[in-house]
Order: C-alpha cells, then structure tokens, then sequence
C-alpha cells in the first residue's frame, strides 16, 4: 500500500542531522506504465491537470496526444523525420504543436527545442517542456495542478520567445486611490 505521506530520509554527520523531505511517489491511475512508452515524465504532469492523455505511434516513434477541454488538442513529440536515436521518451529535442480537428484558424507551436527552433537551446530538456506547456495552458484556462501556483509558467514565460505573454490591467494611480486630505492650515490663534 502506498502513502500519500512525504517521503523523509534522515543523515547523521557527527552531531548535525540533515532531513530530506521528497513527495511521494506519484500514482499511475490513467494507464499502465507499460503502455506509456516511456513517457510518463511527460504524461503524469498533465494527467494531474485533469487532460487526457495517450501515447501513440507517430511517424517514426511515439508521439504524446493530449485532449484540451476546447475541444482543440497538443501533440508533443520528438524529431520525426528523420528519426533518431534516443532512450524511450528522451530525445534530443521536442516538438508541441496545439491544433482543432473543427477549426484550421487554430494551428500553434507551442514549444520547438528542434536544432533551428527557438527553444534549441533547450535540446530535449524536459523540465523546459513541461513549463513552456504549462504557461500555455494557463493562458487558455485549464485547471492548474492542485495546490500549485505554477511557477513553471513564469519560468517558461521568461525562457520563451514565442509564449503570449497577457499583461495586467494598468493600476490607477495612488492619488486615486486614497483621498486627498485638505490643505494644512496655519492656526489664527497664536500658541495654538
């Protein structure tokens, strides 16, 4: 049976006590691992958003397919043509493009670590992946991981030349805000 507790490893140096706290263990509830393909690193962060996830046969190796709540959806894949050589779900690079079956006009890249694309300097970084991923998701609304703030998303907004970036409202100025007092004026009693 596994806990949902955090995962607590203790080391002794002497008279000093180091504690690492890690989370625990991530469940697989969506499908098997065996049928992950190797890419569960990728799959798990967006399944625990609520999306629907599978691994498929691309080109010429496994793609990830992802079900948007608009009905629109993400493929992320590593280089297809041609294909390369790489561990089970670690390319060199990746590639995540956004598209609707119902509606052309929605045809994005979202991420590009490809040689010649603007998030090479990348290369098949998955931490990288996920947040570029994740900014794009908060922007169209899809429910966050629960108890996150997404820090990924200000990470891949910093790290991305092509994330959409959505600047808040303009602030009113302070004298707007707080009334101004009336002017001080100078008592017409002496001594007071």
């Amino acid at each position: 049976m596994q806990s949902d507790q955090p995962l607590v490893s203790l080391d002794t140096e002497g008279t000093r006590i180091t504690a690492h706290v890690s989370d625990p263990p991530l469940r697989f509830t969506a499908a098997p691992l065996e049928r992950e393909h190797g890419y569960g690193h990728v799959t798990v962060p967006l399944r625990q958003r609520g999306l629907e996830c599978t691994v498929e046969y691309g080109l010429s190796d496994y793609i990830v397919h992802v079900g948007l709540p608009d009905g629109s959806s993400l493929i992320i894949s590593p280089p297809q043509e041609p294909s390369t050589e790489h561990p089970p779900g670690h390319p060199e690079s990746w590639l995540v493009t956004r598209g609707h079956p119902d509606d052309s006009a929605v045809h994005e890249v979202i991420y590009d670590s490809e040689p010649d694309g603007p998030h090479s300097q990348n290369g098949g970084n998955v931490p990288s992946l996920l947040a570029a991923i994740d900014s794009r998701l908060d922007q169209l609304g899809v429910t966050p991981r629960a108890g996150t703030a997404s820090p990924r998303a200000s990470a891949a907004r910093a790290l991305s030349p092509t994330a959409q970036r959505t600047m808040p409202a303009p602030q009113p100025a302070a004298s707007v805000i707080r009334p101004a007092l009336p002017p001080v004026r100078p008592s017409s009693v002496p001594g007071r």
